[in-house]
């Protein structure tokens, strides 16, 4: 096994300070890049030790090797105390709601921050119906709310809660009129999602993705749909920032550099506040409050919470991407809040969900894929074609990781631009030919689905993608290539797509391409990079939290990164941005229920 598929260390845990930028640029599967430390289990003396490298699991006694004990605070070390309605602890996605919407309601509202300012990594959320989506016709009943529910459930294998996604789909269209609300200066797109947008307006806008949707696509039609339901922001930071503010104005105390110890419980097990610490300070902060909102993030960046949900991206050699941290350059998606949680008798979410959606081979600084994943043809370092290539990015990164050395082959020739249109409008696909380049202020997300000739030259010049004026010679530069399996591989690819069928693993004919046309490219297709792992405290609609025994506890609750039930298995790709609008979503409901306790 080659030294980038070993399994994880401490060693070679991926720095998400070094992609940072391709984060932003497009949340792609990159491939690996320098490694560095990003393990938090040393925060306890008594924690487990799992970091030889193997993966360890749930071992049948219900012990958690990556919780370690409950810090013991003493009365004397308290600096200060607060009295407040609500706190919110951690001011992402699902935070920043949830502290506005407690503070529009007129609770006291505190805020809790690790880093120097709000942690902003998504940039896109899938929404159903509401004002703002109804000016490019996908209002209220846009989408059947069966099909979204039942698609959903069936991509997380049944393991997520059905009243969590059916109060998504029932309550996003005007949980996101609400947000962008916040944000006066943000600008709509009008007429196209790649319009031209007014110089003045470039900094901050919102589109729709897919619109208009191509008409060579017909969601209703495909195996594994990518529904049109998804916006995107050019800079989601800046309406988080806006919504912010209208916290703060409504008299949120907000403090940054302030992280969150332990939840304050009663005799009866309710939460009853939390105790926090400034960074450097030796002291801790005591805040008594009657709802407690833990909004943490997941545990992404902790490497015990991963080899213990996760074990398969550990011994896959998947690494992670991750620009969340605080003033001191540490990561915050450690499983803080996890901690908390569990030691106030929360119950975690048996099944989780890494979010690997691969997005092609050759990713550049720009996080696409030099083609994106769209399914051309795909060979293994056997020469063997594997798989039915046309599926999303998600199902592309399983089967990738089921083949030699974990890597694979994406084959295209240059009819390139006329056929990237018969390509699916979904998640990091291109299916959109353009002749010039984009504008320079084209959001990060727009730039995913277009191609220019430019792009692949440069992906070629980087050493991204193998070019070649035959087959042959394209094949001999692949080390490791079974060239005589690959010849015949592509030739009985040919033939299918000649024929106008795919007898063998049943693509649509659609996207039958059969390589002919020289020159001819091939891009590296390695595993991805974990975006999230996806899978939290037990709860519900409400984001009330519940304990081992399914029982509620009085005073917690939950949204975003850390909410169970939301996600199961694998992150299913038919509705991009799901997570970042869930966490907006139910941000705002517990911040609603939250500050109804007051």
């Amino acid at each position: 096994m080659s030294e980038e598929t070993k399994g994880l260390t401490r060693r070679n845990f991926l720095s998400g300070a070094a992609v940072a930028g391709a984060a932003l640029a497009g949340m792609a599967g990159l491939s690996a890049c320098s490694p560095s430390t990003a393990s938090s289990s040393d925060d306890s003396a008594d924690a487990a030790s799992t970091t030889s490298g193997t993966t360890v699991g749930y071992d049948g006694t219900g012990t958690m090797p990556w919780l370690g004990e409950a810090p013991t605070i003493d009365e004397s070390a308290i600096e200060e105390t607060v009295d407040a309605d609500v706190v919110v602890v951690g001011l992402g996605c699902a935070g920043v709601p949830a502290a506005r919407a407690a503070a529009e309601a007129g609770a006291k509202v505190v805020c809790l921050e690790p880093s120097a300012q709000l942690n902003s990594a998504a940039s896109d959320m899938a929404i159903f119906g509401g004002e703002t989506q109804a000016q490019w016709g996908r209002g209220d009943g846009f989408m059947d709310k069966k099909t979204v529910v039942n698609m959903h459930m069936e991509e997380c294998s049944h393991h997520t809660s059905y009243s969590i996604i059916s109060k998504y789909y029932d309550e996003s269209g005007a949980a996101l009129d609400w947000f962008v609300a916040g944000s006066p200066s943000l600008y709509m797109v009008k007429d196209s999602s790649y319009e031209e947008i007014p110089e003045e307006n470039q900094a901050n806008y919102m589109f729709p993705y897919m619109y208009p949707v191509p008409e060579t696509y017909d969601y209703t039609k495909e195996d594994l749909p990518c529904y049109p339901t998804s916006v995107g922001f050019s800079s989601l930071a800046t309406v988080m920032q806006d919504n912010l503010q209208v916290a703060i104005d409504a008299g949120a105390d907000v403090r940054f550099h302030t992280k969150g110890v332990k939840l304050i419980t009663d005799d009866s097990g309710a939460v009853t506040g939390i105790y926090a610490q400034a960074t450097g300070s030796e002291g801790y902060i005591q805040i008594n409050a009657p709802a407690v909102i833990l909004a943490c993030g997941d545990y992404l960046a902790n490497e015990d919470m991963m080899k213990f949900y996760a074990p398969e991206c550990v011994e896959n050699g998947i690494q992670i991407l991750s620009i969340d941290f605080d003033d001191e350059g540490n990561y915050t998606n450690i499983g803080e809040g996890y901690k908390m949680g569990v030691w106030a008798g929360a119950a975690i979410d048996q099944w989780h969900a890494p979010m690997i959606h691969h997005m092609g081979g050759g990713a550049g600084a720009d996080g696409r894929g030099v083609i994106g994943n769209n399914g051309y043809l795909w060979l293994n370092l056997r020469g063997e074609r594997f798989m039915n290539e046309d599926i999303p990015g998600q199902q592309l990164e399983n089967q990738v990781e089921l083949q030699p050395q974990r890597k694979a082959y994406q084959f295209f020739d240059s009819s390139w631009p006329e056929q990237l249109q018969y390509f699916p409008a979904a998640h990091g696909v291109a299916c959109f030919y353009q002749e010039e380049p984009l504008p320079e202020y084209t959001a990060s997300g727009l730039r995913i689905n277009v191609r220019t000739p430019d792009d692949i030259d440069l992906a070629v010049e980087e050493g991204r993608c193998l070019k070649a004026d035959t087959i042959e010679e394209l094949l001999s530069q692949i080390e490791g290539m079974d060239v005589e399996t690959a010849k015949a591989s592509i030739e009985r690819y040919n033939e299918l797509c000649k024929a106008g069928e795919d007898t063998d693993f049943f693509k649509s004919s659609q996207r039958l391409f059969a390589l002919e046309n020289g020159p001819f490219y091939a891009a590296e297709c390695g595993v991805a990079l974990t975006l999230g792992n996806l899978g939290g405290l037990e709860s519900d609609a409400d984001c009330h939290v519940y304990n081992t025994n399914r029982e509620r506890i009085p005073g917690l609750y939950v949204a975003g990164g850390m909410q169970g039930g939301r996600f199961a298995v694998q992150y299913p790709i038919s509705l991009k941005g799901l997570s970042a609008g869930m966490c907006m979503v139910y941000g705002k409901i517990a911040g609603e229920n939250a500050a109804a306790l007051a």
